[in-house]
């Protein structure tokens, strides 16, 4: 069966590998393209960093003012997601590490931990959720925001994924993000493709939201947030 992938195409090409051994054909059609930011690591002394996306730290591998060696491993972190953690270790971070699933659910840990005169570095994206920023807010504190990465939507899909389209052979459509999601429903009408006629595999309700918004028939969202449980939902695939 025919799976398109909507991801970035760095980890595109990673899902269509073990897609290959599941027994799939991978459609590659990223409709984000992750570049660094030229936003440059801030002067002076930060207490923690703060992070929810493993490419807040892969984008930093690009930034010419990178915080010294010492800061990378002493300082606090406060992560969402393993992927993340992970990504920071291998940047040079190895402080200990705070963890949470979601950002709701890492914001109260971290503001248990933040005072008036605290320094919380915010690695984030140029288009993000603002739930916790907001909710340290909330909470009295503010955190210092350094965008090391933009997503850039694209302007089309790709030829192979149109081709498919147009000859009805897609059995799934992978969505990750709320936002790409909505991307990629978006080129969807562009090119007059009906939404309703593919199965779509959401990697967590937030990001099916564009998709429960058309009320389309055909959506499942996985179990836990991550790739594996996305991959579980699809029928088992021809091997060799």
């Amino acid at each position: 069966m025919q799976v398109l992938i909507t991801r970035p195409a760095e980890q595109a090409h990673e899902t269509a590998a073990v897609l290959s051994v599941l027994g799939h054909e991978a459609l590659l059609s990223p409709v984000v393209e992750v570049v660094p930011t030229d936003n440059l690591w801030p002067r002076g002394t930060i207490d923690l960093v703060v992070a929810t996306s493993a490419r807040a730290f892969e984008a930093l591998l690009a930034q010419p003012d990178f915080p010294t060696a010492e800061a990378r491993r002493l300082i606090p972190l406060y992560l969402v997601g393993e992927k993340t953690c992970e990504a920071a270790r291998l940047t040079g971070f190895a402080g200990p590490a705070v963890m949470a699933d979601t950002a709701k659910d890492l914001a109260p840990k971290l503001i248990a931990q933040l005072r008036s005169y605290t320094r919380a570095l915010y690695l984030a994206g140029r288009e993000r959720k603002p739930k916790l920023e907001r909710m340290c807010v909330d909470a009295g504190f503010t955190l210092d925001v350094l965008e090391t990465y933009a997503a850039a939507a694209a302007s089309r899909l790709s030829d192979a994924a149109l081709a498919a389209l147009d000859e009805g052979t897609v059995s799934a459509v992978l969505h990750y993000s709320q936002r790409s999601t909505a991307i990629f429903l978006e080129l969807l009408e562009a090119e007059g493709f009906d939404p309703a006629a593919l199965h779509h595999i959401a990697i967590s309700e937030d990001a099916a939201i564009p998709l429960r918004e058309l009320n389309l028939p055909h959506i499942d969202v996985a179990a836990q947030p991550d790739e594996d449980s996305m991959l579980a939902l699809l029928p088992a695939g021809e091997r060799d």
